[in-house]
């Protein structure tokens, strides 16, 4: 069994066929299919069924598949630790990070660590907090940028911090929407107990945190929509379902001139953002000193 033959049916399984398999490995059907045999006749069991269309992975091979993910996961582990040992640290750190800390502080961290190992590049991947835990969990990035809540048991975890560092940066909620939402409410806030009653959209992630403001001010919210986006809730309060309530950084990525914003206010609700990473994975020399950038 070598490496090779292993990334050859990880491509078959993640292609379920092997023409499209070579095709995406740019390598001939022939050879490919002798690798497969190979591989089976080693371990003398069935990897796929096999019809005359499509390849169906076996038990067997869901076995092979999974292990066979975190051995090549380990030797990319070990090569890029392996490379950091020299003079000049060099390679990729892969981050997720939601969008408004991609826009703001994330920039001047790279930037800075730039500076120090030039040698080093970057994969950076965008989305929710959901999505950036998902590619931390199947090892696809190193260190995650979420927001709270999250699963403190899982991983490691240290807080944004703002510009000047002095203290943990925060996120204010705001109510957004159209304008016939906030008749009669002046300024730039709103008071948590005026969306009583309003039909609002939010966030799955934070539905405990606004039900019970909400109730410690003394009703029920009317929440007609939960998603996993925000960019969802600005969508349906743009075309006026209700009022999507977001922390603003993430909301403005998504506003247009003619919705309204509001920060809440009694209570003020808010949110904050962690640097995380893994607690059961091994961590490159490179990685760890891009963490030390955030301590």
């Amino acid at each position: 069994m070598t490496l090779k033959q292993l990334e050859y049916f990880l491509a078959i399984a993640e292609a379920g066929h092997i023409t499209a398999a070579a095709k995406n490995l740019n390598i001939s059907q022939p050879p490919l299919s002798l690798q497969l045999k190979a591989l089976e006749d080693e371990f003398g069991v069935q990897l796929f069924e096999r019809d005359k269309r499509n390849l169906t992975i076996t038990h067997e091979g869901l076995i092979l598949q999974e292990r066979a993910r975190e051995i090549i996961r380990l030797v990319n582990e070990t090569v890029r630790d392996l490379q950091n040992m020299g003079a000049e640290a060099k390679g990729t750190i892969h981050i997720g990070t939601i969008v408004s800390v991609c826009n703001s502080l994330l920039p001047e961290k790279i930037m800075s660590f730039n500076k120090s190992h030039p040698q080093v590049d970057f994969q950076v991947f965008e989305g929710s907090s959901n999505h950036v835990m998902d590619l931390l969990n199947d090892g696809s990035i190193d260190v995650g940028i979420i927001r709270e809540p999250f699963n403190t048991s899982l991983y490691h975890s240290l807080a944004i911090r703002g510009e000047d560092a002095s203290e943990e940066a925060t996120d204010a909620f705001a109510a957004i929407g159209l304008p016939n939402f906030f008749e009669g409410i002046t300024g730039n806030e709103i008071n948590l107990a005026q969306l009583k009653g309003k039909p609002l959209i939010i966030h799955r992630r934070y539905n405990d945190l606004i039900m019970n403001a909400c109730r410690q001010q003394g009703f029920s919210p009317n929440i007609i929509c939960q998603n996993t986006e925000t960019a969802s809730s600005i969508s349906w309060a743009e075309a006026g379902i209700g009022v999507a309530v977001a922390p603003y950084t993430a909301a403005i990525q998504y506003m247009n001139d003619r919705m309204v914003s509001k920060t809440i206010v009694q209570p003020t609700l808010h949110t904050k953002s962690f640097l995380v990473w893994r607690k059961d994975t091994h961590l490159a020399n490179i990685v760890q000193q891009f963490i030390h950038l955030f301590e």
